[in-house]
């Protein structure tokens, strides 16, 4: 076992400061909640949060490396708390309000993580439900700060918010689903306790019907009808979530290419299945319809997942990855938040919550389609965001919590799991051509997403008809699409003539993606919103791939970077190089990897 450096002490240090600021961390990585229960979202508590990171990078300045670890974690952490303080003083981290990464849901989605077992788990939830209140008050102190100056939210995301706190306050109540979860739980019999679970319920739904009305009264008149954040803002923004500064510009060219290219590979295998003539978008209708290729209801979903998932495992399992017993556990379930989101939670320092996917089915999506969604479960379980994340997690004898648990970028993490799904079919998982469409059809919406983030938020002109007829959609296509765009209500978006707005960014990705319409609002609004992580996925997949290349040119005699499939034993020994390395910006990832 590794022995405990000064420069792991000063992030541990670091680690127990942010427990006790942000909460809702202790909850992702399960361990005990301190005091407080529920994060500070004021220009106050954004000020203490700064406090702790330039406290630690002090901190770290004022110790020496005492190995090759120690090294790498210092170019992690420096990188990741320099960033953060670059965005607080853009004005980028206070009254933040979007559909998937604002307070809105960091006040209600860690519930769905809090376990429910014993009466000091239920103690903790009371404690947070209480907590509620402050939360939202906290939060309305940041959205006054940010109209203040000048980071008003958006029109299409303070909509979005006042839906979704609607339906809070009705069929998706989170709160009275834990008064539900408590009478069928094992203390159901602790009258005391239920009735201060019932108190603070009663509290936060009040609190949220409040917030709700005040959104609506207060910030709505005032929410921009801009939703571009403009080229120095997205670079800063998308070096967050990749861990690299990018040329943008460069970047949508790449993008441009890379989306004729999967086009190209989607014609192709449709012609195979049907014969020339017939489109992408007909041959995703006839899947979609084709009950060969469905699963009907969220249980025969989840069985269907989490066999899919075994499978993955068990082949994968000590042939292309080093796997512990623990990591084999890896759930599939139902989110109880039914906003059309898709993703992973690792598991628990001791594993004691196993990895676990989540689909938050929308209410009335009964249908699924498995030759699209296959490769879903390869992205988000194994080998995509379980093993690498997992994986990391099981790393306590060389890695500090922080580098196992805390440094994550998702273009490290969400760029692994699209170079994971690559992988798979690369080792003849999806077997049935439809399966490899559902793969480049995932692929194809990443790079869409490339070409939407930084096309609206730099402000760049719109792709061509003759580039759009190279993807296969005509200019009437485009037309027709734009107007089913749901932002059309919320009347013309601030742009110049021929520039990227919301409404061509919906028809772009309707027409690249065969996605259910309400997953896609969700989509969409959420790249409008999140600027610069749309785009981190296929840009990190990009710098997977460029390393792989790399190391099999290195590792492997008589290698190219377009031989194939590497030998079995060079592949293993990339991916277990890589992952023992736990989550890292993609600089520092860069680095490590091509001085191996």
């Amino acid at each position: 076992m590794r022995k405990v450096s000064a420069l792991d002490r000063v992030t541990d240090e670091f680690v127990d400061g942010l427990l006790d600021h942000v909460p809702e961390l202790a909850i992702d990585m399960g361990v005990p909640l301190r005091e407080n229960t529920i994060s500070d979202f004021s220009p106050e508590g954004a000020q203490e949060l700064r406090a702790l990171y330039e406290q630690a990078l002090t901190r770290a300045e004022q110790v020496e490396d005492e190995d090759s670890v120690d090294a790498v974690t210092r170019k992690a952490f420096t990188w990741d708390l320099q960033n953060h303080v670059e965005l607080d003083e853009a004005g980028l981290l206070v009254g933040v309000l979007n559909n998937i990464g604002s307070p809105v849901q960091m006040i209600r989605d860690p519930f769905t993580l809090m376990p429910t077992d014993t009466q000091a788990q239920w103690e903790d939830i009371v404690r947070r439900v209480s907590e509620v209140p402050k939360g939202y008050s906290t939060y309305m102190r940041g959205l006054e700060w940010a109209v203040k100056n000048g980071h008003a939210p958006s029109r299409v995301q303070t909509e979005f918010a006042l839906r979704d706190l609607a339906a809070q306050g009705g069929s998706q109540d989170p709160y009275a689903r834990l008064l539900k979860e408590f009478d069928s739980s094992e203390v159901a019999e602790q009258e005391a306790l239920r009735a201060r679970l019932e108190e603070a319920v009663a509290g936060a739904q009040k609190a949220t019907g409040e917030f709700r009305a005040w959104l609506k009264d207060e910030i709505a008149p005032v929410a921009t009808n801009r939703d571009a954040v403009g080229r120095e803002n997205y670079i800063l923004l998308s070096a967050n979530f990749l861990g690299k500064k990018i040329n943008p510009e460069e970047t949508y060219e790449w993008a441009l290419e890379e989306l004729r290219g999967i086009h190209e590979r989607q014609q192709a295998i449709v012609s195979d299945l049907y014969g020339e003539g017939v489109t992408v978008a007909e041959a995703f209708e006839r899947l979609n319809n084709d009950p060969d290729h469905q699963v009907h209801g969220t249980v025969n979903l989840t069985r269907w997942m989490q066999q899919t998932s075994d499978e993955a495992v068990e082949y994968l399992a000590d042939r292309h990855f080093t796997v512990t017993d623990e990591m084999r556990r890896l759930s599939a379930m139902i989110s109880p938040a039914g906003d059309g989101g898709i993703f992973y939670t690792p598991p628990t320092d001791d594993f004691s919550r196993p990895g676990t996917m989540w689909w938050a089915v929308p209410p009335g999506v009964e249908v699924f389609h498995t030759w699209q969604e296959k490769t879903t479960v390869y992205h988000e379980g194994m080998p995509g965001h379980h093993m690498q994340l997992a994986r990391a997690v099981s790393m306590k004898d060389s890695l500090n919590t922080w580098r196992r648990q805390l440094c994550w970028f998702s273009g490290h993490g969400e760029g692994w799991a699209l170079y994971a799904e690559e992988l798979m079919d690369e080792l003849g998982f999806l077997r049935h051509p439809a399966e490899q469409l559902g793969m480049l059809d995932a692929q194809r919406l990443r790079a869409a997403r490339v070409l939407v983030d930084i096309g609206l938020h730099l402000g760049l002109q719109k792709p061509s008809p003759a580039y759009l007829a190279s993807i296969g959609i005509s200019e009437d296509a485009f037309k027709a699409a734009l107007e089913t765009s749901p932002y059309v209500s919320l009347g013309e978006p601030e742009v110049g003539p021929g520039v990227w707005d919301r409404n061509d960014l919906w028809a772009f990705m309707n027409l690249n993606v065969a996605m259910n319409p309400k997953f896609l609002e969700f989509e969409t609004t959420r790249y409008l919103g999140w600027a610069g992580q749309a785009s981190s996925y296929k840009v990190g997949q990009r710098v997977w791939q460029e390393l792989r290349a790399d190391w099999v040119a290195k590792h492997q005699a008589g290698a190219t970077a377009s031989a194939g499939l590497p030998d079995e034993s060079v592949l293993r020994e990339f991916h277990d190089t890589a992952l023992a390395l736990g989550g890292l910006p993609l600089e520092v990832l860069e680095d490590v990897m091509r001085n191996a």
